[in-house]
């Protein structure tokens, strides 16, 4: 009789069971785990008083995590199967764990407020990357020698034996701290803790700091009114007295993966900073962890960065000398239960994909290459020259392979088959709707993704013109345009470059955030219900840019709020898709339908979709960003 113990775990990622594995060991507890693409299962041979007390150190070792859901435990006379375990081959880039953590904060350890502590199991370990295949040798700490004391830890620590990237205070990283006089380097625990506590005051007395971190360079300063800052909680306390959430958006803010969510503002004071709703992240790694204690300390319980170059202007300069591989940070939308990674690397990638052909895919400066036999997805910097029989290349890519069989694709093929190849649907018959930017109807027979109802091909130059003769009376509303809102008409009117439609509609309505992110933001900030109709086309059901923008102008001149108005965007074009999509399902034999691009990250047009196409259960990306950064793995089974 076996004692099984599962967890839900919805991710093909394995530092948690390769933390449980190493937790046991530490324990001297036998047990074997397997990990199945939903669960992860924990065998015991006997349920006994050492196994009680295991599980509940467990549940202190173990983070909290977007993957993890709820437990069970049964018994059962069947052994489950049971796989190898591998060596971690690549690396992670998630917050400190638990008991990482505890060694930050802990004094009498020998990594005291030293901001590079993690283990096999956690933290910032791909920034350090320079190739593969992941070992010391191949990271930027292959220039520090561990010390005694790590030595023996990569012997006798389960957390951290074999760790590629062990170091602490005595042999790792330095820190300096330069204001516009004078250069402080932190070279023992007080100077680390110093360092921080002035980084944490300054910031408190109005001060800047910019911060290099593992996600790049930051500048941290007092939260001040501005559509474009990130808001840095420094304590899970001041969630609920300043924001607006439900509880998964809050459990996920806490996760180790410590993703990037909008959040809805409470208090007043935020409110005043950041309207409706604002772009919230919880320290997510070992340098911000640091800092927000000391901010607490300070006084405070959140303040600002953005994300910059090492040559910003700031008040103080908090670096080290270690170069570093940031990746893009990974945005999260929430709708009950349902979380979308929206776009990014981090989290998502890198990851390991199983694929026959022998085909390297590149998109958005991601690639997918085999590494000793594995497949890997991560930036095209970290691989060596490979040789392979395809080389499939997104047709935006500015990249020249000189390989005699380069295929060039198109975002939204590539996007498509992400889905149905993470749903395991390759293959069969699908609808598809692209959604970033600009809006594709597709149709999958199979083997080809057809753009089945393209959108009318939008160019900003020239704007008044087509407008104008657009249909009878156009031309009327350009003047009564021109007369109302002067400024805008002529910022339209002197557009440079490649403009999406969201960009100009985000301009027209003087939005701060000039973006499609800005109209999201506004649209938040509608609290009613039901929307205005906006015009979505005017022939062949195909999406007009013109119409509507058009449509949008005319609202503008009649005094509809912006608020609305951006609400109302959403809905119409939710009722757009939901009413082109069964259309195309009538005249195919398929009632698979597939969404596309980050602009589904949406609330109001999210639950117009739900409504209008929920009984076909849409499919979407689950363990990858449903934006641009799905391409370079559905291009594998182009």
């Amino acid at each position: 009789m076996y004692f099984i113990f599962e967890i839900a775990f919805s991710s093909p990622k394995q530092y948690i069971a390769n933390l449980i594995r190493a937790y046991a060991k530490q324990q001297n507890m036998q047990m074997e785990v397997l990990q199945t693409p939903d669960k992860i299962v924990l065998t015991f041979e006997k349920e006994d008083e050492k196994l009680e007390s295991f599980l509940l150190g467990l549940e202190e070792v173990l983070p909290a995590s977007l993957f993890l859901g709820k437990g069970k435990h049964y018994f059962s006379d069947e052994r489950p199967a049971v796989l190898p375990e591998t060596k971690p081959d690549i690396p992670l880039n998630i917050a400190p764990c638990p008991t990482c953590q505890k060694e930050m904060f802990d004094v009498s350890s020998r990594r005291y407020y030293y901001p590079f502590t993690s283990c096999n199991h956690c933290g910032s370990q791909h920034p350090f990357l320079t190739k593969y295949p992941y070992e010391r040798a191949n990271t930027t700490m292959k220039f520090i020698v561990p010390c005694s004391d790590c030595k023996e830890e990569l012997k006798s620590n389960a957390l951290r034996q074999d760790y590629s990237l062990i170091s602490c205070i005595e042999c790792g990283i330095g820190l300096r701290m330069v204001d516009k006089e004078v250069e402080h380097m932190a070279l023992n625990k007080g100077d680390y803790r110093k360092l921080f506590e002035v980084s944490g005051r300054a910031i408190a007395s109005g001060k800047s700091v910019l911060m290099k971190t593992m996600h790049g360079y930051r500048k941290f300063f007092k939260a001040k009114k501005s559509t474009s800052n990130i808001l840095l909680m420094a304590s899970a306390n001041g969630f609920n007295q300043h924001l607006m959430m439900v509880e998964q958006e809050f459990n996920a803010l806490l996760s180790i993966e410590r993703p990037m969510l909008r959040v809805a503002t409470k208090s007043d004071e935020l409110k005043e900073l950041y309207g409706s709703s604002v772009l919230v992240k919880y320290p997510d790694d070992g340098m911000t962890m640091l800092l927000a204690k000391e901010i607490l300390s300070a006084g405070l319980e959140y303040i600002a960065y953005v994300e910059c170059d090492s040559d910003e202007e700031a008040d103080f300069l908090v670096d080290f000398d270690m170069p570093i591989n940031p990746q893009r940070d990974t945005k999260l939308f929430i709708n009950q239960d349902r979380k979308l990674f929206v776009s990014g690397e981090r989290i998502c990638y890198p990851t390991k994909v199983y694929q026959p052909k022998n085909r390297v895919t590149l998109a958005h400066d991601l690639a997918c290459v085999d590494v000793d036999g594995k497949k890997i997805i991560d930036s095209i910097e970290l691989f060596d020259k490979v040789t392979t029989d395809e080389f499939y290349v997104l047709e935006s890519e500015e990249f020249e392979s000189g390989h005699s069989n380069e295929v060039r694709f198109k975002q939204y093929e590539a996007s498509m088959l992400s889905v149905l190849a993470e749903h395991n649907s390759v293959g069969k018959k699908a609808i598809g709707v692209h959604f970033d930017g600009s809006l594709h109807f597709l149709y999958y027979n199979g083997k080809n993704v057809i753009d089945a109802v393209p959108p009318i091909p939008f160019e900003s130059d020239n704007l008044w013109e087509k407008i104008a003769t657009l249909r009878e009376g156009s031309d009327r509303l350009v003047e009564n345009y021109k007369k109302a809102y002067p400024k805008v008409w002529e910022r339209l009117d002197n557009l440079k470059g490649d403009m999406d439609i969201f960009e100009v509609t985000a301009i027209a309505l003087g939005l701060e955030d000039e973006s499609l992110e800005g109209i999201s933001a506004e649209a938040l900030s509608f609290l009613g219900k039901g929307g205005l109709q906006i015009d979505t086309r005017v022939k062949d059901n195909r999406f007009d840019n013109y119409a509507f923008l058009t449509s949008i102008m005319s609202y503008q001149l009649g005094d509809v709020e912006n608020a609305y108005m951006c609400y109302s965007i959403y809905e119409s074009f939710g009722d757009y898709i939901g009413e082109i999509v069964p259309q195309l399902i009538e005249k195919v034999d398929t009632k698979t339908v597939v969404l596309t691009g980050e602009t589904f990250a949406n609330q109001s047009l999210y639950a117009r979709i739900e409504r209008t196409l929920g009984q076909y259960k849409p499919l979407m990306n689950v363990n990858l960003p449903i934006g641009k950064e799905s391409g370079v793995y559905g291009a594998l089974y182009l």
